[in-house]
């Protein structure tokens, strides 16, 4: 694929969510998906083209890794979760939680993914960007209104 149809899949001005994969690729550098995921948060997030959410959920696995390695990388990963233009935390609430939940209920998504789409399904947020090949079918069928980019379509990049 190409850059052109990750822009395709990700129209200008239109909010994201993203998954977990799509930052642990990011930070990482180093994942097939990188360059795409370089590609979202550097061309589309930083520079505005798109706004973008992470559930809390993210934060949370995110900082897994860094901390069991130590500050450096607990300060890298900190520094991004919390700096990054026009990246959003958000947490989980009732509306989300029970999102997740009928989600859970008609799929057999775990509990971090579920609150994740329900993220994008209760925001109203169109496209959820992730790196998960189990979410196509949840999503389709459970959350019409969202669309699922996922990276490894779009590389290499």
């Amino acid at each position: 694929m190409s850059r052109a149809s990750l822009e395709t899949a990700i129209p200008s001005a239109t909010p994201v969510v993203l998954d977990t994969s799509v930052v642990l690729a990011y930070l990482n550098g180093k994942e097939r998906a990188s360059p795409v995921a370089a590609v979202v948060l550097d061309d589309f997030v930083r520079n505005g083209r798109n706004t973008a959410i992470i559930s809390s959920v993210t934060v949370t696995e995110t900082l897994v890794r860094p901390f069991k390695a130590g500050a450096p990388e607990l300060g890298i990963a900190e520094d991004f979760l919390v700096h990054f233009p026009n990246l959003k935390v958000d947490g989980v609430d009732y509306a989300v939680a029970r999102e997740a939940a009928r989600l859970r209920a008609e799929s057999n998504l775990r509990t971090p993914d579920a609150l994740i789409i329900a993220t994008a399904s209760v925001h109203n947020i169109p496209i959820v960007v992730a790196n998960d090949d189990q979410w196509t079918k949840p999503i389709a069928t459970s959350v019409p209104s969202v669309t699922l980019c996922h990276l490894d379509a779009h590389a290499p990049i």
